[in-house]
């Protein structure tokens, strides 16, 4: 396993984190099994994964010997937009949980991070009381992803949280801008996302599949349609290229690598629903 400096923060990731759990098979084939995530969890560490995401409510399935101040493994927090008020409540609640005195990255969408002074005071305030070691501002919606894409960083960030795959380059620029400034970059989406399965995503020729045909590939329907929009860009293209010579499908393994190739990502999070695909997607 490669490990990579996130920014200027002193902490080195695996170039593999473990995404959140719930994630990936969620509009697919539901969640695994209480065990079939401890395992998860347990082969990520034996494979040489450090950086473990909390993003969906995965913690509870942590196992216990993960849960101690162990300088060798880090978790990133995703709270989304949450309330000035409430964040320190919830950063108390999810140490406890780890029995750790800090969260290693902290995951606040960009939009409601820029625009909420009492939010940015009170990360600064956890900043400087220990119980944050960084910010990490997510670049979801469009707006925040055009932002990225013009300016770079947030001065008052530690690093960004990037949609980036090898269909989906238009935020080069703001890695690039990212990496002369010393900041950190997480890429999601790596493999087009938790919507639509790996093998119809690579079996599907993007070049006559529109929004339509896009959703029809979806078990959950009902539920993402409304984001097809924003999802059929991220998915959409030659994933057919990624496939080398002798293999006979296109692995995720070869979507994650060329993503590491650029030297500005810090770490790809990776959601898996099973040990086989954990183990496929590190064979780097």
């Amino acid at each position: 396993m490669e490990y990579r400096f996130f920014g200027s923060t002193g902490m080195s990731f695996s170039v593999i984190g473990l995404g959140g759990l719930l994630a990936h098979y969620e509009g697919v084939c539901g969640h695994p099994s209480a065990g079939q995530k401890q395992s998860i969890y347990r082969r990520a560490d034996e494979l040489g994964i450090n950086l473990f995401d909390m993003g969906y409510g995965d913690e509870v399935y942590i196992p216990d010997e993960f849960r101690n101040s162990n300088s060798n493994r880090f978790f990133a927090l995703k709270t989304g937009e949450p309330k000035a008020i409430e964040l320190e409540d919830t950063i108390n609640h999810h140490l406890k949980q780890l029995r750790r005195e800090s969260i290693d990255v902290l995951r606040i969408q960009y939009n409601a991070f820029i625009k909420d002074n009492a939010l940015r005071e009170v990360v600064s305030d956890l900043k400087q009381n220990g119980k944050v070691r960084s910010l990490c501002l997510i670049r979801h919606y469009p707006e925040d992803q055009k932002s990225y894409a013009a300016h770079g960083p947030h001065d008052d960030s530690d690093a960004d949280l990037v949609m980036y795959n090898y269909v989906y380059r238009w935020q080069e620029d703001g890695i690039k801008q990212s990496e002369e400034a010393g900041k950190g970059v997480l890429i999601m989406k790596a493999l087009g996302g938790q919507w639509i399965s790996w093998q119809d995503k690579v079996n599907t020729d993007w070049s006559q599949a529109t929004r339509e045909s896009l959703i029809d590939l979806m078990p959950n329907k009902k539920k993402i349609q409304t984001h097809a929009d924003m999802i059929f860009p991220i998915n959409a293209g030659p994933w057919q290229a990624l496939k080398k010579d002798g293999d006979k499908t296109i692995r995720t393994a070869s979507a994650i690598q060329w993503v590491l190739e650029n030297p500005g990502v810090s770490s790809v999070l990776v959601a898996v629903a099973g040990v086989e695909e954990l183990e496929e997607a590190v064979r780097l």
